[in-house]
């Protein structure tokens, strides 16, 4: 097995963690606050923390590894890729923005169920994206 291929496998593992895991943590987090449950919001910060953060990190290992040694033969000129690298960035600042609003919720401070509903479903459709982007690599 190459050396490619293992950084791939990493890649699509730590992108189920990654976008699997927000995902789930994030509607999770919904039934929780629309049942007032505020003590049980700790526990899926905690799965954010253990899931998906070792999600992204093997996500972006993985992905640099097929990346950086392709870049000026395939990547440098391919639009799809910083599109892809783009919503990367952004499911990133999402996280961020997820264990924060756990973290308030699991303190008791008012966060609407749809704003975790709204998370989940962003976490999804731009992962489905960026995959279509990888699978298809339009303009090539």
């Amino acid at each position: 097995m190459s050396a490619s291929n293992i950084a791939l496998i990493i890649h699509f593992l730590g992108l189920l963690l990654w976008i699997g895991g927000a995902a789930t943590c994030s509607w999770i987090a919904a039934s929780l606050v629309s049942s007032g449950d505020t003590k049980a919001l700790s526990s899926v910060r905690s799965g954010l923390l253990a899931i998906v953060m070792p999600g992204i990190l093997l996500a972006t290992l993985g992905g640099l590894g097929r990346l950086i040694p392709n870049w000026s033969a395939h990547y440098a000129h391919a639009p799809w890729m910083h599109i892809k690298l783009t919503i990367g960035l952004v499911l990133a600042g999402m996280h961020g923005l997820l264990v924060n609003r756990v973290r308030k919720a699991s303190t008791g401070t008012p966060v609407p169920a749809g704003m975790f509903v709204g998370i989940g479903v962003t976490y999804v459709l731009l992962g489905l994206v960026a995959a279509s982007l990888a699978i298809l690599r339009p303009g090539e």
